[in-house]
């Protein structure tokens, strides 16, 4: 085949045919075994093969040349209308017979149709129009425009019913796309078929199928999706620009052709807008990674330690130490920068900014008030000041004396921290110590980095906060669970006390005797003893407690709960078990911790049975993979939780009790996972409740790595969260 006398017409069909070809490639590969993928990816082979028909149409030196290849390629439209019908049906997730059968008998219809196209019953011959040749239809050709038109509405009537009663967001977004995609691919295509009747319209179905596919291709592969109006927006806006930077110069091309040459030729004009497009298209993408190659290759140092002040800048909202947050903002700064000097300086109480963290050499000015000028420039301006920029207005009185005191401490940038348009610090910078200069780009990282330095010191500020509510929070849960145990010890002590009375009562008369002067005695010494480690676990147990992570023995631990419990137990009549592992191994634990968390299971399990009942407490050694974790239980044998409060009883603040608080279970369960452990509860309505506690066993290898954790290793815990929820509210 060789090209016809304007060549250049086949151009577009060709583009066409080789992007919808890569379009299919690219949505068939990202998941083959997908229907969805598989329909579409038929579709747009067909959608090539009518880009090809065209092809042959335009490109084609003689009328059988034409004839032969557009028979050929046509395949590829007859079939497009039932595949497209097909991924409209698979999209919408339809499995309605009557919509099943309408598919089928459209296969069929097309299946005949290529049939009758084999024998020349659509086409009867083409004829040679401006832009190429262009087949004559016979009857049977009305039949695939009728089967086009019926298609496409009922394909437009699923994807809106899609788009209007899907619950799925990403299947009522996607149905967006498609929407867009129709919008501009279908009045194209159907230039296609104005022409075959005879209407002079140039048919741009080509670049219409190119619109459409891509369109549908984003929607389908994409998983973050763009909403559509900012994908119109930027498409028209990205078009619009295009279009106002190639105009004039393409102009220019062509008055230089007419000067120069004293003609315009049309095929070269054409290749040359085309060339312009491209390079439209490719411009900022190779701009881009041109500029990251560059930079990289001739100026590596800047860009690392660019690239460094980024990656830190994305990851300082996650330091919720302040003093760490504060120290490594300042070594960060010193090392990446290489300065001299660093002074940070934070807003106080009294609202004055205070010298919080200087590195390198220290500032002479460690406070400035209020009102000071400098903190009002940095109010004011609400970005990185540069000292050559206060050189420049040194006229004014209080740009000098900004500038003196920059000389006098040596700082060459201020880095203003601001929040909710509230100055709370700033961090002035020394000199680079090989004396280059701040670059624009230097302070643009700077000014994200205060925006970001600024948010951490708020989350840190709340985060000291929600400790202190927890703290608190820890505290009156102690409390709480004192005043009933409180209760229980009162009366335990009262009959104790009553042997020692009698005792003491009988002591003058019966002094001499042999057999009260030792059992009697012995009884009477045993009780106080008694009395004594009973109020000794009591204000144990009262005093505030201090964080402090140890070696544990957790049997022990149960022992001394229990010898505060037993009391409670005795008032409601139930018998407290215990089935203790003699060879537990220790596990390290903040002891008064541990035994808030038993006080809170046991006293839950006691509150929940009934008079009559057991609690009993186990421990144990369980394996978890290449882990032992000691395990303990508790059992009791009340009422147990229904099934719909079992996903509840440990957010805070749920109770089932007349009188409790919601708090216990959420503490004890936040303790456990501070201290790498895990809570599991079991419970049958009728049958009792058992809750699994596990820790990991003490190894010295691990010592370290635990010492160091703390709540903020656990801040999704559910009662953080409420705390944080609460606050915000």
């Amino acid at each position: 085949m060789t090209p016809a006398a304007s060549p250049y017409q086949w151009i577009v069909p060709l583009f066409a045919a080789l992007a919808n070809m890569a379009l299919c490639a690219f949505v068939y590969s990202s998941d083959k075994k997908n229907p969805f993928h598989q329909t579409f990816s038929l579709f747009c082979l067909t959608v090539v093969l009518w880009n090809l028909d065209i092809f042959s149409l335009d490109y084609a030196s003689t009328a059988e040349e034409a004839f032969f290849w557009s028979r050929l390629f046509r395949v590829g439209m007859l079939l497009m209308p039932p595949t497209f019908l097909h991924c409209a049906i698979i999209f919408a997730q339809t499995r309605s017979r009557w919509v099943r059968a309408i598919l089928l008998f459209n296969y069929a219809i097309a299946t005949a149709l290529v049939i009758a196209n084999a024998f020349d019953l659509l086409v009867s011959h083409v004829e040679r129009l401006t832009w190429g040749y262009y087949p004559r239809p016979q009857p049977f050709y009305s039949i695939h425009t009728t089967s086009f038109g019926i298609n496409a509405a009922l394909a437009f009537g699923l994807v809106t019913h899609a788009y209007r009663y899907s619950p799925a967001p990403r299947v009522r977004l996607q149905a967006r796309f498609w929407l867009l995609g129709l919008a501009m691919g279908l009045p194209l295509g159907a230039t296609n078929l104005l022409a075959v009747y005879g209407v002079p319209v140039y048919p741009l179905g080509s670049l219409g199928s190119v619109a459409f596919t891509a369109v549908v291709s984003y929607a389908i592969v994409r998983h973050r999706l763009m909403d559509v109006d900012v994908a119109v927006t930027k498409g028209v806006a990205y078009i619009l620009g295009t279009i106002v930077a190639i105009a004039p110069v393409f102009v220019f091309a062509l008055w230089m052709q007419n000067r120069i040459f004293g003609r315009v030729n049309a095929d070269f004009s054409t290749a040359l807008l085309v060339s312009y497009f491209f390079v439209a298209a490719l411009f900022p993408l190779l701009s881009s990674r041109t500029e990251t190659r560059i930079g990289q290759s001739l100026f590596r140092e800047k860009h690392e330690y660019r690239a460094a002040l980024a990656g830190f800048t994305s990851t300082i909202v996650r330091i919720l130490d302040r003093e760490k947050l504060l120290r490594e903002l300042a070594d960060t700064l010193i090392q990446v920068l290489q300065l001299d000097r660093v002074a940070i300086f934070l807003q106080g109480p009294d609202q004055a900014y205070h010298l919080q963290h200087k590195a390198g050499i220290a500032p002479t000015t460690e406070e400035f008030a209020k009102g000071d000028v400098l903190v009002r420039l940095l109010a004011q301006r609400g970005e990185t000041v540069l000292r050559d920029e206060l050189e420049a207005g040194a006229a004014s009185s209080e740009l000098a004396t900004i500038r003196d005191l920059y000389r006098a401490n040596g700082w060459e940038v201020s880095m203003p921290l601001t929040m909710s348009g509230r100055l709370v610090g700033f961090v002035n910078l020394g000199r680079k110590r090989n004396l280059a200069l701040f670059s624009s780009g230097d302070l643009e990282l700077l000014n994200t980095l205060a925006a970001e330095a600024a948010i951490a010191l708020e989350n840190a500020r709340l985060y000291e906060e929600l400790k202190k509510s927890q703290d608190i929070i820890r505290r009156a849960d102690r409390l709480s669970a004192l005043g009933t145990l409180a209760a229980g010890i009162a009366h335990e002590i009262r009959n104790p006390l009553v042997s020692i009375q009698t005792f003491f009562q009988l002591a003058p008369e019966r002094l001499h005797d042999h057999e009260f002067s030792t059992t009697f005695l012995n009884t009477t010494a045993g009780e106080v003893k008694r009395i004594a480690n009973l109020i000794t676990e009591l204000l144990s147990f009262a005093r505030s407690p201090t964080r402090a992570f140890g070696p544990t023995d957790l049997n022990q631990t149960v022992e001394r709960v229990l010898t505060l419990l037993e009391p409670e137990a005795k008032k409601r009549k139930l018998t407290l078990t215990r089935a203790l592992a003699p060879t537990l191994p220790l596990v390290r634990a903040d002891g008064d911790q541990v035994k808030q968390v038993l006080i809170n299971l046991i006293l839950n399990a006691i509150q929940a049975t009934e008079p009559g009942g057991e609690v009993s407490i186990s421990s144990r050694t369980v394996r978890n993979g290449n882990a032992d974790l000691v395990q303990l239980e508790v059992r009791d044998t009340g009422a147990g939780i229904p099934p719909e409060h079992l996903d509840e009883i440990f957010n805070p603040f749920f109770t089932t009790k007349a009188k409790g608080t919601g708090l216990g279970l959420p503490i004890a369960h936040q303790i456990v996972t501070e201290h790498g452990g895990s809570m599991t509860v079991e419970s049958r309505e009728g049958r009792g409740t058992t809750v699994f506690v596990n820790l990991p066993a003490y190894v010295e290898e691990a010592v370290s790595a635990l010492a160091g954790k703390s709540v903020a290793a656990v801040e999704s815990g559910s009662l953080s969260y409420a705390l944080r929820r609460k606050a915000a509210s």
